[in-house]
């Protein structure tokens, strides 16, 4: 018999759950053949759990014997990388940790030379298998330290990109989305042990913890003893050694209102036990809505037949996922993916569209047959979707709104838009073979493109590098340019270079804004090829077929790679990462030291646009000193005009201010009528006081 438990206070902070319920949840684990964690993993992961008893899947009875057979409520990701298990539970809001090596910060702390870069590799099975699981290696706990102090500050730098304060959201609203968790196997000098950190909801756990005075150190160091009393220079790994000592004490202020605590000022002793008291009654106020969550934990992993185990691709494929849109589930059920196989299937009928193409938009034939040259594949591709989702042509047009069940042409609105782009990115992902294209990252085009459709230059791949690669600039080139980095976008996208404007990536500017900053510089058309190249890559792998890598003068290696936690970049002074992307790109117009780019002579449509760029909010502010300047004057009316006694240097000051005024006034009304459409009679009035007529009519 398991011995009685001290009484403790109830209140809404759980405690973890009996050590049989623990143990249990271990065979479970181990029982159950979707799950692929080994026994600490698991030890580790019962510990981030309450109410473990209705997850824990049984056979037998009382009298022929219980047998725990496996998990309940696991649920199947696919991704392109392999099948993720997902086991729904509570969690308590005091567990979880950040994650040290979230796609959006992974390649920033690569290129930083401040901090080390720790070695990631997927952890294996003594039978060699693939664990869910990720080994992490530090040479001290220092470097360890300082790895988690870098990473806490991007999460800071990222939350000032967001509009809305999350932790006061949390405090009062609670957490309605759940963060995903996967477990993380430090190695640090001579220590190993697990944390589960999180795959989606590293700021949702890091302000949890704030609301619980907690540092977000906690979640993977453990907890500082002093921070219950206990020695300094000692932490508490594992949770089961404090997690319930901690909500002992939240439990036991949870009714307590702080104000109510009286702080004596004569007597220090009973000063600083009414201020910790204070503290805890704030900690339990603060935190009680978020004092249970519900999360996802990441039990299993079991990679595609004849890929290469990647675990750390299959996350950071469900974290873009979810953090950026939500999942989007590729099959005839999904609203994206059903409206596109519509449009295709309704296109065919109409001979719009080959019998190939529309085995390659319906995923039946890889997208690689669609030309023997690997970047012209890639240009049909993407032209072939656009043909379909924004067609040019007016029965096209009257097509796509019919069997969308859109407004006419003229009456598209930016939601119309919207849901253009995700049939898009669906379509996309089902013809390369179920490559992830979130459709936030994707440059959704603007509501007027849509109204027209999408024109292309209509050049074979070769013939469109080569017109934008030209040094002589022209309307060609711009045009030319603008397709290729639209052609370039999957690549990107998939590369991991274009991360959206969604979540705390850090950036809220449109992918449209970024591209535009890339295609004048001449490094960026290079990156718009490369990317080509490495997305002509998967469409050959995805088509069974030998891949060589391309070789020459534009193959510069920019795009990175992560194999076995090393990153492989050849050209490592110009890396092309997100961070560079979307933050820094373009700066200077010369090529010195580590510059993001190099800009090349801009067009004359280039030009205009700039100019163009310059007057923007002026008119607003003309209107505003017009408006001004007529109430000005209604005032001043009263003070100067008839019946007022004006000696005769006022009247001759007067005078000098109007007239200083009518050539201006004059000047204004000269511009105005040549803004006009109209130009018939420009000397119509003569733009004084009394004869101010904005337009071209004259007023005879």
């Amino acid at each position: 018999m398991a011995p009685r438990r001290s009484p403790r206070p109830a209140g809404p902070y759980p405690y973890l759950d009996d050590a049989e319920y623990r143990v249990q949840f271990v065979e479970a684990g181990l029982a159950d053949p979707r799950c692929t964690l080994d026994r600490s993993a698991l030890e580790r992961m019962a510990t981030e759990v309450v109410n473990l008893k209705p997850l824990i899947a049984t056979s037998g009875t009382k009298r022929t014997g219980i047998v725990v057979t496996g998990f309940k409520a696991v649920h199947e990701v696919v991704t392109e990388h392999g099948t993720l298990y997902e086991l729904h539970v509570k969690q308590p809001g005091l567990a979880g940790a950040i994650n040290q090596f979230n796609i959006r910060f992974a390649y920033d702390v690569a290129q930083s030379t401040a901090v080390p870069t720790p070695r990631v590799v997927a952890a294996r099975s003594p039978g060699g298998g693939q664990q869910a699981v990720l080994e992490v290696e530090f040479e001290s706990e220092q470097a360890l330290t300082d790895h988690l102090t870098y990473i806490e500050g991007r999460l800071t730098a990222a939350e000032k990109a967001r509009n809305y304060d999350l932790k006061a959201d949390l405090a009062v609203s609670g957490q309605s989305e759940r963060a995903t968790y996967h477990v993380v196997r430090y190695r640090v000098g001579g220590q190993v042990w697990d944390t589960v950190a999180a795959t989606a909801g590293s700021n949702r756990t890091r302000h949890r913890h704030d609301l619980f005075g907690l540092q977000p150190a906690v979640g993977l160091l453990g907890l500082p003893q002093q921070s219950l009393g206990g020695p300094q220079g000692q932490r508490w790994r594992s949770p089961a050694d404090w997690r319930d000592r901690f909500t002992t004490q939240l439990n036991k202020h949870a009714d307590v209102d702080p104000d109510d605590i009286e702080v004596p000022a004569d007597d220090p002793v009973e000063s600083k036990k009414a201020q910790e008291k204070r503290l805890w009654a704030k900690r339990a106020a603060d935190a009680v809505q978020v004092a249970i969550t519900d999360a996802a934990l990441i039990i299993g992993y079991v990679p595609n037949d004849g890929i290469r185990p990647d675990f750390d691709a299959a996350l950071a494929s469900t974290n873009l996922r979810t953090h950026l849109r939500g999942p989007l589930d590729f099959t005839g059920a999904n609203q994206a993916m059903a409206s596109g196989r519509k449009l295709v299937d309704r296109a065919f009928a109409d001979d719009a569209i080959t019998e190939l193409e529309h085995a390659v938009l319906t995923g039946a034939t890889p997208a690689a047959h669609l030309d023997d040259d690997p970047r012209e594949a890639v240009v049909k591709l993407v032209r072939l979707v656009d043909r379909v989702v924004f067609p040019t042509n007016i029965a096209c047009l009257r097509r796509t709104t019919k069997v969308l069940v859109e407004p006419s042409p003229s009456l598209l609105r930016a939601k119309h838009a919207q849901t253009r782009g995700e049939i898009r990115s669906a379509l996309l992902t089902a013809a390369v073979g179920g490559v992830d294209l979130p459709a936030a990252a994707m440059d959704t085009l603007h509501q007027k493109t849509v109204r027209k459709g999408f024109d292309t230059t209509g050049l074979p791949a070769a013939e469109l590098i080569t017109a934008a690669l030209s040094t002589k600039p022209s309307d060609g080139r711009d045009a030319a340019r603008v397709e290729l980095g639209h052609i370039a976008v999957p690549g990107l996208v998939n590369g991991k270079v274009l991360l959206g404007s969604y979540g705390s990536t850090g950036d809220r500017r449109a992918v449209s804004t970024k591209l535009a900053a890339a295609r004048i510089t001449d490094d960026g058309i290079i990156l718009f090829v490369e990317a080509i190249d490495a997305f002509a890559e998967v469409m050959q792998r995805r088509a069974g077929r030998q891949v060589t890598a391309r070789r020459d003068e534009l193959a510069e290696g920019r795009l990175r790679r992560v194999a076995d936690g090393a990153v492989v970049t050849s050209v490592t002074t110009k890396p092309a990462d997100s961070e560079w992307f979307t933050t820094q790109w373009p700066v200077e117009t010369d090529d010195s030291g580590d510059n993001a780019g190099t800009a090349s002579d801009l067009s004359p449509s280039e030009k205009w646009a700039e100019k163009l760029k310059d007057i923007t909010g002026l008119v607003e502010n003309a209107k505003k000193g017009a408006n001004a300047l007529d109430k000005h004057f209604e005032a001043m009316r009263a003070l100067v005009g008839p019946g007022r006694d004006m000696t005769a240097d006022e009247r001759q000051d007067w005078q000098d201010e109007l007239d200083n005024l009518k050539r201006i006034v004059e000047n204004a009304g000269v511009h105005l009528r040549q803004l006009r459409y109209r130009h018939k009679d420009t000397e119509a009035t003569t733009g004084g006081l009394d004869d101010f007529t904005f337009g071209t009519e004259s007023t005879q």
